[in-house]
């Protein structure tokens, strides 16, 4: 792992400041057992994975989301491609074990570090099994997205540098609440002027500090799928997703997987 990604988590660059940090990929002497001793959830393939060389790591991992996410016909954004580039853009995949305070559990991140470090996205352990059931049953009213948890059972919980990012799925019920009182308490209107119903708007995605959203939209429904759309609470507008050839440039997805790799070719964009 390069001394800038290294300075990030030791020198207290993150909004957490970490009392410990462990480089596990940089320590092979560091057995299953006292491993998970630390972490009891420590995912196993995360383990196996920092046995592997660097190049290693990010060919198996780029495979490994390839085979899990749904991902669109080529015709339909070139999605494998683009994810394909975003994996060749690549540094280093390290895993670090972290802990905030002397008294708190220790956690663990998965981190992609771009090259000539131009920046880095980190992702939290996939959810639990337990975990997955819970927020199926909290969203019974929808379908969720199939490609959205296919990718939770990647990262429950992925973003850019310091980004709040994909929101995990245990705070995804208070952030969804949020948001229908925000919209049951104001008149909110599409951009051609039908009302948005306040439980319409589930959002994945937060945007560190702007209190802005992407969501996927119930009533918006491109190629069989629900589309997802961005909020801005500040400015009280959606995302214009009724122009089909401007979709992208107005922050209107047509599924989670083509939002996902605008987020990870854009690295600076919130």
């Amino acid at each position: 792992m390069s001394e800038y990604i290294r300075e990030i988590f030791e020198g207290g660059d993150l909004p957490e400041h970490f009392n410990q940090v462990i480089a596990l990929h940089e320590r092979p002497e560091m057995s299953w057992e006292t491993v998970t001793e630390k972490v009891p959830s420590f995912p196993r393939g995360w383990y196996e994975l920092c046995r592997l060389p660097s190049r290693d790591r990010i060919d198996f991992t780029c495979e490994y989301w390839l085979s899990k996410l749904p991902l669109l016909a080529p015709t339909e954004g070139h999605v494998e491609e683009r994810m394909t580039t975003f994996f060749e853009s690549l540094e280093e995949i390290g895993i670090f074990v972290t802990q905030e305070r002397a008294t708190d559990p220790f956690e663990v991140h998965m981190v992609y570090e771009l090259k000539e470090a131009s920046g880095f996205y980190h992702g939290r352990p996939p959810i639990s099994s337990s975990a997955f059931e819970r927020l199926k049953n909290q969203f019974a009213h929808v379908d969720l997205p199939e490609d959205y948890l296919a990718f939770l059972q990647i990262h429950d919980g992925f973003s850019k540098y310091t980004d709040t990012g994909v929101i995990r799925s245990k705070e995804l019920p208070r952030v969804y609440q949020h948001l229908k009182e925000l919209l049951g308490a104001e008149i909110f209107v599409r951009p051609d002027g039908v009302l948005i119903e306040p439980t319409s708007m589930i959002p994945f995605y937060e945007s560190f500090g702007l209190h802005s959203y992407q969501c996927f939209y119930i009533d918006w429904h491109p190629h069989r799928g629900m589309g997802n759309v961005y909020f801005s609470e500040h400015d009280r507008t959606m995302s214009n997703f009724l122009n089909e050839e401007r979709l992208t440039e107005n922050l209107a997805f047509s599924s989670f997987v083509s939002w996902l790799v605008f987020y990870l070719e854009d690295i600076w964009h919130l």
